[in-house]
């Protein structure tokens, strides 16, 4: 599933509006702050923290180094990747149901 297919999909199965995907393929921070709101979560931080908080709230493993720039050797942006997205949607499907 294409990054853009992941973000219109989560959004709908978390009931926010869909941000659609950004300049240079980024996602929106406002995706990760309503799924963290729908799910009862804290919603400060940055983009990598909040995806992390949702996947190990389904009690599924956080691979940094693979779902974020965090350990990258710039240290990244704040980006979350394509991975990082699908661990995103599966931490929402266990959490729905």
């Amino acid at each position: 599933m294409a990054k853009e297919d992941l973000i219109t999909s989560i959004a709908k199965l978390v009931g926010v509006p869909n941000p659609g995907l950004g300049v240079g393929s980024s996602v929106s921070k406002d995706l990760f702050v309503g799924v963290c709101n729908r799910f009862g979560l804290d919603a400060n931080g940055t983009m990598p923290e909040l995806a992390q908080r949702i996947v190990t709230a389904a009690n599924l493993p956080y691979r940094a180094d693979l779902f974020d720039s965090r350990l990258t050797p710039s240290g990244g942006g704040s980006t979350v990747t394509l991975e990082g997205l699908q661990a995103i949607k599966a931490a929402i499907d266990k959490l729905r149901a």
